[in-house]
């Protein structure tokens, strides 16, 4: 399987809130854009943004790291429904999660 958006320069993102939308804009990848999103949380968004990966978690395979460095996701791990989870890791710059609703 390719992974297209791994090593992949992000270079901006769009937040559509009438729409629950989410879209990352990268140089050398094709957009990415997230729906029915509930909550993200990014950090660290500089002149030079790399992810090492972009990953996808449901609650049942999110690693216990990643619930450990992002605190907001705990109301979620909890709340007794299914989400999906993505994960961007970063090589440099921005990193964060992004939370959506299952359909």
């Amino acid at each position: 399987m390719q992974k297209i958006y791994q090593n992949a320069r992000l270079t901006g993102i769009r937040h559509i809130h009438t729409e629950d939308k989410l879209v990352l804009s990268f140089d050398n990848a094709p957009e990415r854009e997230f729906t029915s999103v509930v909550d993200f949380v990014m950090h660290g968004f500089y002149p030079h943004n790399i992810l090492f990966d972009l990953y996808e978690y449901d609650l049942s395979t999110l690693p216990p790291r990643i619930a450990a460095e992002f605190p907001n996701l705990s109301y979620y791990m909890h709340s007794g429904d299914n989400w999906q989870i993505f994960y961007l890791s970063p090589q440099a710059g921005l990193g964060g999660v992004i939370v959506c609703a299952t359909l």
